[in-house]
Formats: structure tokens, C-alpha cells, sequence
């Protein structure tokens, strides 16, 4: 396990412990234990939960890269049919 800082508002900060530490000091970072080799873009920190958040859990770094492929094409067919709706209510 290792420490990394998230901001206050969860997103992934700094593994550095001089900068987090000081960030902590000025109100502007929670510090928490991470699971090793779980690369920054997959960590966040769930504020309500006081927890550590870890995207495509229990895959290694090309499946959760392949999971975030899939996520974003899932999401852009979901953002189309919303715009595509939004464009028939407008026109009616």
C-alpha cells in the first residue's frame, strides 16, 4: 500500500509526501492509502465514504483502459440520443 493526496474535492493530487503534507496544511488535501501500482488516472477519493476509489478494480492497467474505452463509447451513444431528443422537443 502506498499514501497518495486527493483534493478536497477527490480527484488525485500528488504522491509526493513534501508537497502533499503541505497541501494538508493548508486545508487543500486529504491523504489516504492506496493500493500499489494503480496508476493516478484511476484513483479518486470518495469524500461522503471516506474511501479510496479505484476505476476498473481488480483489472490490471490494459483492462482498465480497454473498461474506459468502452465507458466513453457508452456515454457517447447515451450524449447522442440525449442531443437528438433535446433537437426533436425544440423543433416541435
Amino acid at each position: 500500500m502506498a499514501i497518495y493526496y486527493f483534493t478536497n474535492s477527490g480527484e488525485p493530487a500528488t504522491p509526493i509526501e513534501e508537497t502533499g503534507e503541505d497541501l494538508m496544511k493548508k486545508g487543500l488535501a486529504i491523504k489516504a492509502t492506496v493500493p500499489d501500482g494503480i496508476e493516478a488516472w484511476r484513483l479518486s477519493y470518495d469524500i461522503a465514504a471516506k474511501a479510496v476509489v479505484v476505476y476498473a478494480e481488480g483489472q490490471d492497467e490494459a483492462g482498465a483502459i480497454a473498461q474506459k474505452v468502452t465507458d466513453g463509447a457508452a456515454q457517447a451513444v447515451k450524449d447522442k440520443e440525449k442531443q437528438d431528443a433535446d433537437t426533436a422537443a425544440s423543433e416541435a
